[in-house]
């Protein structure tokens, strides 16, 4: 299970730089786009279409998975904090067992929507035709990756149950407090 957990963390390591790299092009992108408009008076047509399109979405579904790894989604734990060692596996077993589900669904139609968009040639309008099958594309990889971690969480949490083991900590607290009860 660990080098398996490993190397989803390598990936999501990765998607984390290349979001970090689409957050830095997107300030660049919008400060020379207020240089153009206010300065020279001819703002970027592009700027905003490329933003919105692309850059918005590929921060958003290149941390999803990695935000969740590390705690940083919100979590209504409150209920959680009540509960003994096996409640709080059993409801990490179905909270990841449904988020599984959930998030397998929408990889698989936002696969389906990119396939389309690209056989289509679907294009946005505006001063520069963009594809949106990239932007599309987002969605089932970011959510794809998640709905792999959930499902890697799901079967730890499982093993965790019947064995006793620690295979995937349990996070419960404040501010990413990690494993209270070991």
């Amino acid at each position: 299970m660990k080098p398996i957990l490993r190397l989803l963390a390598l990936v999501e390591n990765a998607l984390g730089w290349l979001a970090a790299l689409a957050m830095i092009t997107m300030m660049l992108v919008v400060f020379c786009d207020v240089l153009m408009r206010y300065i020279f008076h001819s703002p970027l047509s592009w700027a905003y279409d490329l933003i919105s399109l692309y850059l918005v979405a590929a921060v958003f579904y290149f941390s999803l998975s990695a935000a969740y790894s590390e705690g940083a989604h919100v979590n209504v734990d409150i209920l959680q904090q009540t509960f003994p060692k096996t409640g709080v596996r059993l409801s990490e077993v179905v909270t990841t067992a449904v988020g599984t589900v959930i998030f397998v669904l929408i990889a698989w139609f936002g696969a389906l929507k990119t396939v389309e968009a690209f056989s289509e040639n679907d294009v946005l309008s505006g001063a520069i035709p963009w594809p949106t099958w990239p932007a599309n594309a987002l969605v089932p990889l970011g959510c794809g990756l998640l709905a792999l971690r959930l499902a890697i969480h799901f079967i730890g949490h499982v093993i965790d149950l019947a064995t006793g083991s620690t295979l995937i900590p349990l996070s419960i607290g404040h501010h990413g407090d990690k494993e209270r009860f070991e």
